[in-house]
């Protein structure tokens, strides 16, 4: 079972012992990175290890291989032996690994190394995307048994993670450590296992140290959200699907909790992509049973899909895909009982006749909205910057229609007891912005915004200035996630799954 690794990146010994204990409980070794230090720490490498009291890792990583080192091979040569040198006979006082690149190679050092008993990790970094030959870069890196062979490939797409995870699993059992750095290698860092690596890097993002590499996590993350430590062979995986802020969601701490809680051995992660096919590559990749669908793909996965349900059909959108025993996906919307039951909550009434109703947009969680108003009884206005887009969903409810900008001002104050946006327009991760930037909100209103990351988006903070009552898509997702737990497993949901 893979371990958890934090890689300290302080300036100083001190520092990074004193971050060290604050995550102690949740890794299993740490890796200093000694090019963040001070030169005047030189003195302090071999001391280290005693003084961590867990197995060690040292590297000095030149900038060329994503450190911060530049004085010199060198000084690197000299940081390197002082590490290594005056070895104890208690080797839990020694560096457990000492990690040298492909092209690092000094005789006295790899000696050292063998007779004091401190492994190499034999190492290279591509970071312009997978190379060409996968094989023939592995194959200089495990050449020699006796070190750890790492490869570290930055993915730049989907593409390039499914690329990653299917040449990984044609790998020799032994030890070694499968990266792939960056959003969209994210997945490399939750199921290690899959990849065969023996330990998955973080950073002390929590306590304000630099991040060691590009994408890696902070332990608590994959300790408390992702069950790291519960994950191996058997774990089966649900992923999310969306664009790089999906990483923000909050869907992997909900699903994730409910699987602990029904003592299902499942975790669920997400794995950005550029494009709906891409990601359903990746899953298959990755061996998942089902996935949460996300912007931008929720409409256009339709037609990748060998069954979609009536609902989703119907609401042109798709929110879930379970994988059957047969390879096919089959896709779902769960985002119409999801955003019902949360709006019936928000607003304490079982139903919308009389009520006034201002949707900004016209996507896919639009439609789903502009179908629960309607069965509710709204009297609905859909805005959108595209107006045909607005006029054609208006008419399969009855609903009227405008442009969202000034010119519909007199048509929003008719439909303003509640306005919802179902736009993404304002959520973290995403370019920041106000979906209604025209509107000056009389304070009347009550406004929903399905977005809950940021808790408070820049619409509902003016509106809330003004006076009016507002909430945002917590409750939705959550609402929205039983649903999607029960497709994928058959199963109720426990009855934490909510808090």
């Amino acid at each position: 079972m893979a371990r958890i690794c934090l890689s300290l990146t302080g300036r100083t010994i001190a520092e990074d012992l004193a971050v060290l204990d604050l995550y102690r409980g949740q890794i299993d070794l740490v890796e200093l990175r000694a090019d963040y230090l001070e030169m005047s720490e030189m003195l302090n490498l071999r001391a280290f290890p005693e003084r961590a009291g867990l197995p060690c890792i040292l590297a000095v990583r030149r900038r060329s291989e994503g450190g911060v080192f530049d004085e010199g091979e060198g000084v690197r040569l000299v940081m390197i032996a002082k590490g290594l040198t005056h070895a104890r006979s208690d080797t839990s006082a020694n560096f457990t690994y000492v990690e040298l690149e492909s092209d690092f190679r000094v005789s006295a050092v790899e000696e050292a190394c063998r007779i004091f008993g401190t492994r190499i990790i034999r190492s290279r970094y591509f970071f312009e995307g997978p190379p060409e030959n996968l094989d023939s870069a592995w194959d200089e890196l495990a050449a020699n048994l006796e070190e750890t062979p790492k490869i570290a490939v930055m993915c730049r797409n989907a593409e390039d993670l499914a690329r990653l995870a299917g040449w990984a699993k044609g790998l020799p059992s032994r030890e070694k450590i499968i990266i792939g750095m960056g959003p969209h290698g994210f997945a490399t860092r939750i199921v290690a296992d899959m990849f065969g690596s023996v330990m998955v890097y973080s950073s002390a993002i929590v306590a304000g140290l630099s991040v060691a590499g590009p994408g890696q996590p902070d332990p608590a993350t994959l300790h408390d959200v992702y069950r790291f430590r519960r994950i191996g062979a058997e774990t089966k995986v649900y992923v999310l699907g969306g664009g790089v802020s999906s990483l923000g969601s909050r869907s992997p701490q909900l699903h994730n909790a409910a699987f602990a809680s029904a003592e299902l051995d499942a975790v669920l992660f997400p794995v950005p992509a550029e494009n709906a096919r891409e990601f359903l590559e990746a899953a298959e990749a990755l061996g998942a049973r089902g996935a949460a669908i996300t912007v931008p793909h929720k409409e256009s996965i339709l037609p990748l899909l060998g069954s979609v349900s009536e609902e989703a059909r119907a609401i042109g959108a798709v929110n879930t895909v379970l994988r059957g025993p047969d390879g096919i996906w089959h896709g779902f919307n769960t985002d119409t009982i999801g955003f019902e039951r949360a709006l019936r909550e928000f607003l304490g009434r079982a139903d919308l006749t009389g009520l006034r109703v201002t949707l900004i947009g016209a996507g896919g969680a639009a439609r789903a909205v502009a179908a629960v108003l309607a069965r509710l009884g709204a009297k609905g206005l859909i805005v959108n910057r595209t107006l045909s887009k607005a006029r054609e969903l208006a008419r399969r409810h009855d609903f009227s229609w405008a442009y969202n900008d000034e010119r519909s001002l007199d048509l929003v104050l008719g439909h303003a007891d509640l306005i919802v946006n179902a736009t993404s327009i304002g959520m973290s991760g995403e370019e920041a912005g106000d979906p209604f930037d025209w509107y000056e909100f009389t304070g009347r209103e009550t406004v929903f915004d399905l977005i809950y990351n940021p808790v408070r988006t820049r619409l509902l903070q003016r509106a809330r200035e003004a006076g009016c009552v507002v909430g945002n898509g917590l409750g939705m997702l959550r609402h929205q996630s039983a649903e999607q737990f029960r497709i994928w497993t058959g199963r109720e949901p426990p009855a934490d799954y909510f808090e």
